[in-house]
């Protein structure tokens, strides 16, 4: 199917450092409304990404000799896709349970779109009273048609070679790169993302983690590594319908420079 064709476009991105917003244009580009928030179109309709915050039960733990921390703060996030006009809904992640932390903070984001892919990072800090807290990632990539995860890290191309740039990346900060590379693993492929051009073309990126010590981590990804963003050389096949932009969001982009783009989809089409 021919994603360039059909009915409305539906565009979201962020105006500036705003919210997300997602607009919905005419063929030719001319806005017809615009809402806040992340929608995506499928066969079936218009599904609206919802986030909501949920307590979580900590536990109690020794923090030192004879010391004990009382059950702190857990929240937890639940992400679910909403279709408009009916109230079904597709639950895209559980509430993440404390599993005996003394503290847990859990989040998720969509990250980018390609027409029914949505792009998810969940970020969870928890602390159970050790020397420090820590944060684990996770990514999945939601098909909002089917209503189910997709596997696209194995669907990317020529991975071994997304390793050797990042790892080269990755030695560009090391005191001796020779040694990092023999005592720790090779960069794993942990995440892709759409990065769309100013005209609206996509570009995916791959990110690529390897172990590093608490203190030597960048933050960018999980504690205990270190990682690098490096441009994929060949989208997945399932992405190519959408890899060309159609002339309406070229000519909304052109008029709305200060949008970075986060996805787009055709309203009443899948992929």
């Amino acid at each position: 199917m021919d994603a360039a064709l059909g009915g409305p476009l539906l565009v979201w991105g962020r105006p500036g450092d705003g919210p997300p917003t997602t607009w919905h244009l005419t063929e030719d580009g001319a806005v017809i409304r615009e809402e806040p928030g992340i929608v995506v179109a499928t066969g079936r309709g218009e599904w609206r990404w919802e986030v909501r915050e949920v307590e979580v039960k900590t536990s109690a733990c020794d923090f030192g000799p004879g010391e004990t921390r009382e059950p702190g703060e857990g929240t937890a996030s639940r992400a679910e896709l909403v279709l408009r006009g009916t109230g079904v809904r597709q639950q895209v992640v559980a509430p993440s349970d404390a599993d005996g932390s003394n503290v847990l903070q859990h989040e998720a984001e969509a990250i980018g779109s390609i027409g029914p892919y949505l792009f998810i990072e969940e970020r969870t800090y928890s602390d159970a009273c050790g020397a420090h807290g820590f944060v684990g990632v996770g990514f999945i990539v939601w098909d909002a048609d089917k209503g189910a995860i997709v596997d696209l890290l194995a669907e990317v191309s020529s991975v071994p070679a997304l390793q050797r740039e990042a790892e080269a990346l990755l030695d560009e900060d090391e005191d001796d790169p020779e040694a990092a590379r023999q005592e720790e693993d090779a960069p794993e492929l942990v995440q892709v993302a759409p990065a769309y051009d100013a005209r609206g073309a996509l570009r995916l990126t791959a990110k690529l983690a390897r172990s590093a010590c608490y203190a030597c981590g960048d933050g960018a990804w999980s504690s205990y590594t270190r990682s690098a963003v490096v441009p994929t050389k060949k989208a997945p096949e399932r992405l190519a319908a959408w890899a060309s932009p159609p002339p309406g969001m070229q000519s909304f982009l052109a008029q709305h420079p200060g949008v970075t783009l986060g996805g787009w989809s055709r309203a009443g089409r899948g992929e």
